[in-house]
This record gives C-alpha cells, structure tokens and sequence, in this order.
C-alpha cells in the first residue's frame, strides 16, 4: 500500500495516481486493504488481466526496464504463499502489510522542477505565494500503524522530504521502542540530516539496513536550478557525513544510492554528473539507479528532443558505458549500469515527442519568471528548446 499526503492509498507508489484504492482519512488503512477497488485488483491480478492502474510497469516492462512489478515480485517472492488466502471476491482477511509507504505529508524546502504541489509544500509559493501543507489526518492513524508494526519489513520514507516531518521520527521511535528492525528506505533530498535536535546518527544505529537513495538529478548550478531551494554544497557536505560517519554495506549498514530522474534537464550531462559521483565515492559500491526515466511531466521527458540532441545525448552515453567497462567492475554491477544506460537511450527513441517542445517552453519560461531563473544561463547548450 502506498499513501499519499492527502489520504489517497495505491497498491504501490506508480499505480495510476487518478486511480486510488480509497483513502486513509475517510477508511483507515483496514477499510481500504478491503476496498471494492482493492478487492478487484486483486481479482485481475489472479487472472492475469492487466489493470489501467499498472500501465506504468506495462510499459516499463516493454521498454526492457526493471518494473516495480519485477522489483517487488523479486524481493518479496517469500509472499507467494499469502496469495492463497485471498477469497474469492478478492478479500484478505489478514492485513500483512509487509512494504510501509505512507507520506505522512508534502512538506518540503524545495520545488523541483519535475515535481509539483502534490509532493511539495514549496510549490504552492508559485501559486499563491506561500506554502501549503497537506498532511494525512485520519484520527486512528497511529493506532492503525502500532497493530501493523510486525509486519512489516521494508519502510519507505519520502514526501515531501522526510527528514523534515515530526511523523518520520516518530515512527522510528515506535520501531526502536519495540526492538523492531526493519530495513529503513529513504527518498531524500539530502538538504538536512535533523529535526529539531533529532539527528540521523541517534536513530540509524538501531538498525542494521538503511537504503539512502539519493534524488540528486545534477551537480553545481545546474542542480541548483533543476531543484529549486537546493544549495548544492549542503547537499554535498552531508552525503559526505554519511560517507564518512556510516559503515557502508548491502548485508549491514547504508547504501548511499542516488537516484536521478533522468529528464531533458540532465540527460546530455549524465556523464559528467555519475563520473563525479564515482570520484568523490558519493555512491556506494558503484550502485546508481539509472532506470529513473521520467514519465509525467510529459513534457519533462527525453522524447520530446529534436534528432540532433538525441544524437548526441546517445554519443555521450556510450562514452559513460565505456568509462564504467574502464573502472572494471565486477560483472553484476557493470551490466546493471549498463543495461541501464541502454535502456534510457531505448526509451528516448522510442518515442518521437517533439510536438511537446511548445509546451516545454512555456512552462519552463512560466517558472524562470515566477522564480527569477533563467534557463538559458544555466543550460546555453539547450538554446533550441527555449526560444
């Protein structure tokens, strides 16, 4: 179940997000496990008939990128058996909530470019100057969670940005409280590693798996200006705390993963930005999420490049695949790096949108005047997309 901050529950965090399952506020976590819609996907489900709701990992299943489909039926295939409880109208009696997805909130200190006031609470400065905070409220929400705590395997922490959110802390504090250990996930801008005297290291030492994935989509000015709010040197200085202040490891410890959208903001200084982060070991063991393509905004996305950006996008990519076949990795994690970039320059030829590039232009020049940005300082090269 993925929750979002204004109560809406999904099977997972990219079911179609005009499709909820019901909503937290109005059902509580037990009333929407149930839910008609639950109960009819779960239905399908069974007889293999796709839903509309999962087109996104369709599609990622076509394009030849790991799904959350594939993700989820890999790392949590000791489920299988709990498929035999479900009833015949889709019903599962016990709530075995094994991956806990609830943004407790939109509160955030930045609005990014790729986002929007559903996920942050900045954005709303755009619209109507000042932010604008939605958070779940249903009055039985805690109580809910305490019943569900031993269940649960896998917290996936995100928002707005969770490291800012009271909720996250308490939470942590509920698990620790119990002796539970759940692995932790994070969605994190790495803007700040406290709250109000609650610092990460006070917490993560009571838990032995820590996934930190890391949205960071550029390096310098230009991340500056792809996500707005961000001071780059911050974001630096505290993924070299953790570096330097956690035991790094996959069977105990924290993975430091950062995980960029790849977007037309990005997409032709993907070199520059994975080799900068393999010099400074700002990633541990190699591991960056290169299967991020964005989606929505479609105007956002990589297929909405003319041929000749393209082009050259695609040279410098396979630059990148022979620097990473340089560092000489072991075989896993070089084909996954690979595979990875071959998936995005799939994905930017598979489609031609550049009909989109009007579109482009007038929601990036309507942000550079509500913020005071100027696209073409910061990405010259990109000239074609703007004027």
């Amino acid at each position: 179940m993925s929750v979002w901050q204004n109560g809406d529950a999904y099977p997972c965090c990219i079911y179609h997000w005009d499709m909820p399952v019901g909503n937290i506020n109005e059902a509580g976590f037990k009333g929407v496990w149930n839910s008609e819609k639950m109960r009819e996907l779960r239905t399908r489900m069974l007889a293999n008939i796709p839903s509309q709701g999962c087109e996104k990992c369709i599609k990622y299943d076509e394009q030849g990128i790991i799904s959350y489909r594939h993700k989820f039926n890999t790392e949590y295939n000791h489920h299988y058996n709990l498929v035999e409880t479900t009833q015949e109208d889709g019903t599962v009696d016990q709530m075995n909530l094994a991956y806990f997805d609830v943004r407790f909130s939109n509160l955030c200190n930045m609005k990014c470019r790729s986002c929007g006031p559903h996920f942050s609470s900045k954005w709303a400065e755009d619209y109507v100057g000042k932010p604008e905070i939605t958070e779940i409220n249903h009055p039985e929400m805690w109580e809910e969670i305490e019943e569900i705590l031993p269940t649960i395997e896998e917290v996936y922490f995100t928002g707005g940005e969770s490291l800012f959110m009271p909720q996250h802390y308490r939470l942590l504090d509920m698990l620790i409280e119990r002796g539970l250990k759940p692995r932790l996930t994070y969605n994190s801008n790495a803007t700040r590693l406290s709250l109000k005297g609650k610092h990460i290291k006070d917490y993560w030492q009571h838990f032995d798996h820590i996934f930190y994935c890391v949205s960071l989509d550029q390096v310098g000015p230009k991340a500056e200006y792809t996500r707005n709010g961000q001071t780059w040197d911050t974001v630096y200085n505290n993924l070299c705390y953790i570096r330097d202040n956690f035991e790094q490891g996959y069977d105990k410890g924290v993975v430091i993963q950062p995980n960029p959208t790849i977007s037309v903001l990005n997409i032709m200084d993907l070199r520059e930005i994975v080799n900068f982060l393999f010099d400074n070991k700002l990633v541990t063991d190699y591991d960056i999420n290169l299967s991020n393509v964005l989606v929505g905004p479609d105007w956002l996305s990589i297929t909405i490049l003319p041929q000749h950006y393209k082009d050259a996008a695609k040279q410098k990519l396979e630059l990148l695949k022979q620097d990473i076949t340089d560092l000489k990795l072991y075989e896993t994690r070089h084909n996954f790096l690979i595979n990875g970039i071959d998936n995005i320059i799939n994905f930017m030829y598979n489609k031609e949108d550049t009909h989109l590039i009007p579109r482009f232009r007038e929601e990036m020049q309507k942000l550079d005047m509500k913020r005071g940005e100027n696209f073409l300082r910061v990405f010259p090269e990109l000239k074609d997309l703007y004027v």
